[in-house]
């Protein structure tokens, strides 16, 4: 199979990535013009504390208000996606190292390269937070401000975890899986894909389990303070990047597939129940980002089976979410809170048209980063990695 044809099917995982990031980033958005004052969909009686607060005498208005808590719903359920970046970069990891089972630099040439690629941009996101306007700022700058650009998005848990930029948290979660990834390889390579899962499984359920039931420490950890509690997504992609590499395509026929959809949906459905105490939530994120990255895998490959416009943007926006991951959030919030004015509708096109525009400017920002930090160094290190490959989204 050729290089080519390995990198374009494996366009739904940029695909997944696009989709991902975009509802991240309408999210955002949509929960600050709500002032997340709608029902939630993780809390008990989502549906029925909905039909509560809208009229439904017929059976148009029924629908009207079944749509609405649909879409209400699935907006405020945009942080999981962020769980299809944790498997779509063990997933890349994995599959780029799988075929010589070895970085070619070593492992030392390949946290550099790790660090090149994520840190000049993270940089240049903290400096935009400093001087652009038209952001929402409501903390002032200081020692965290230090702290956030070394990449510390931990100590002080309480008071860095959201600080300035609350979509950073997932920077350092990114850094300790990739600290871990070398050992997490060798496991693979050891014990086999059936074993390694299993392990990593068990893993996470005992460290959320310690941490929140035991410990009663705070549910920041378990969101990514500690990678231990979001293992499971990032193995999973490490597994599916293994078996992917070695099966030459048979791994896409199943999940790319309607049995992948239902196992996804059903997977996911599960998971939305597993919120109500701390022995259920030890399997919340691994069942629902299990679940979602399967639904959304298998939407990127039917969009870019069509090949129209749509597939295209979204694959787009999936090669470049870093920047858009790192720039986003203060600006929407500034938006939506300005935008509260606006009916739904009117904010919703809105959304997506400022989005679009964010998804454009973004990447140009990206790619010059990209570029300008390759001839800085000057040392022949490629930034622009393989679709396969980018991280972490």
């Amino acid at each position: 199979m050729t290089r080519e044809r390995t990198a374009a099917r494996l366009i739904w995982l940029d695909g997944a990535k696009g989709i991902s990031i975009i509802w991240i980033v309408f999210f955002h958005f949509f929960n600050t013009y709500t002032n997340s004052k709608l029902a939630s969909p993780v809390a008990p009686h989502f549906f029925a504390t909905f039909f509560e607060s809208c009229a439904h005498s017929t059976p148009l208005a029924v629908a009207r208000c079944a749509g609405e808590s649909l879409f209400v719903g699935l907006s405020y359920l945009g942080f999981h996606a962020v769980a299809v970046f944790l498997v779509a970069s063990g997933f890349g990891l994995t599959y780029s190292l799988a075929g010589r089972g070895n970085p070619a630099g070593g492992w030392k040439g390949w946290y550099r390269a790790r660090v090149i690629r994520l840190y000049p941009m993270y940089w240049l996101a903290h400096l935009v937070f400093l001087v652009a306007p038209f952001q929402f700022k409501p903390e002032p700058i200081d020692y965290r401000f230090w702290l956030s650009f070394a990449g510390d998005r931990v100590y002080p848990l309480r008071s860095i975890f959201y600080y300035a930029n609350s979509a950073w948290w997932y920077f350092t979660l990114i850094l300790q899986l990739y600290l871990v990834f070398p050992f997490l390889f060798r496991l693979l390579q050891k014990t086999g894909v059936k074993w390694f899962l299993i392990l990593c499984a068990l893993e996470t359920v005992l460290s959320r389990y310690l941490i929140l039931a035991v410990l009663g420490g705070s549910s920041r950890w378990v969101q990514g303070g500690f990678f231990g509690c979001r293992l499971w997504e990032f193995a999973l992609g490490m597994a599916l990047g293994m078996t992917e590499r070695e099966s030459a395509g048979a791994l896409e026929e199943l999940i790319l597939s309607l049995r992948g959809v239902v196992f996804g949906v059903a997977i996911y459905g599960v998971g939305l129940y597993t919120y109500g105490s701390a022995l259920t939530n030890t399997v919340t994120d691994a069942l629902t980002g299990t679940g979602l990255f399967l639904i959304l895998s298998n939407l990127a490959s039917v969009s870019d089976a069509a090949r129209g416009r749509l597939g295209a943007a979204l694959v787009y926006a999936g090669m470049y979410s870093y920047g858009l991951y790192l720039l986003h959030e203060p600006f929407v919030v500034y938006l939506g809170i300005r935008m509260r004015w606006m009916g739904m509708p009117m904010f919703v096109a809105s959304a997506f048209v400022i989005i679009a525009l964010m998804v454009v400017v973004s990447a140009q920002i990206e790619r010059y980063v990209n570029d300008s930090t390759k001839r800085i160094l000057n040392r022949g290190v490629s930034t622009v990695v393989p679709a396969a490959s980018r991280e972490p989204g």
